[in-house]
């Protein structure tokens, strides 16, 4: 057997060597050597997530592989690895032979290879869970966006604790959505006999159908009573967990109109029941 032979057939031995080794040690399905900066060993689904061959990979420096914009980050939590100073894996973007950007979390340790100090590198694919969080932000943002559009305040709920509020609580009870994160809805109501009320009206109805509206005596941060048209329904099929989301219009001015309209009619029946008589 020719020498250049022999040292094929070895050296491919030794790449097998090191597959097995990875692939028993880590939990991860991508792995490479990295020694003197540069790829000693790559992993055939390495190369392949980034659409290389391995032989186009092997004797590269390992970051001109990785984002522009990530380099320096990545750089710094690999030393930080290495020196034992961070534990947990760390996350980073490298460009794919054909310009993609692919997302990979790495884990890092020292080891020797052929005789001099390496590093291997553990990695996953994380490029789909990096895409599906990206849409999943994107969704929250447009859906608080929208939820601060409206005029009137939204309130998420669970068993009567505020986990979510939008900026409009504040023109409706005075409270800022932060003030209210974490709390008690008893802030929004007058006494404790309003609270307990209107939350056995509300989860009563809540159990047999979906949404429910009606109006309530309501009160601002300041202690002002206010009335509010409450409007509720329960997040996900059923009242599991009792999850609601609330909306409360503040209806105060459009009462006392009712009211004031309502005396002004009855005023005015009695005055004309009085000039009847007259006229009689």
């Amino acid at each position: 057997m020719k020498d250049h032979d022999r040292k094929v057939n070895a050296f491919s031995a030794e790449l097998s060597s090191v597959r097995s080794k990875m692939q028993k040690e880590s939990q991860y399905d991508i792995n490479y050597v990295v020694q003197d900066g540069k790829f000693r060993f790559v992993h055939p689904h390495f190369a392949a997530l980034g659409k290389y061959k391995e032989d186009e990979m092997l004797g590269k420096e390992s970051l001109q592989f990785i984002h522009p914009d990530d380099r320096e980050a990545a750089h710094r939590n690999a030393v930080k690895m290495l020196k034992g100073e961070i534990t947990a894996p760390y996350q980073f973007r490298i460009i794919a032979k054909d310009g993609s950007v692919k997302c990979i979390q790495e884990t890092l340790h020292p080891i020797m290879y052929k005789g001099k100090r390496a590093v291997q590198g553990d990695a996953m694919d994380i490029t789909a869970q990096r895409e599906a969080a990206d849409r999943l932000r994107e969704l929250e943002a447009l859906q608080r966006s929208i939820l601060d559009a409206l005029p009137i305040a939204v309130i998420g709920m669970q068993n009567r604790r505020v986990d979510f509020a939008n900026h409009a609580v504040e023109d409706v009870f005075g409270w800022k959505p932060e003030e209210l994160v974490g709390h008690s809805s008893r802030v929004l109501y007058r006494n404790d006999a309003d609270f307990e009320r209107i939350g056995k009206d509300v989860y009563k109805v809540l159990k047999k159908q979906r949404t429910y509206k009606a109006e309530f005596p309501c009160q601002r941060k300041d202690g002002e009573p206010i009335v509010c048209l409450l409007s509720a329904s329960i997040v996900g099929e059923t009242l599991r967990g009792q999850h609601i989301i609330a909306t409360y219009e503040d209806i105060t001015e459009r009462k006392r109109a009712e009211e004031a309209l309502a005396k002004s009619e009855k005023k005015l029946k009695e005055i004309l029941k009085i000039y009847r008589k007259k006229g009689a």
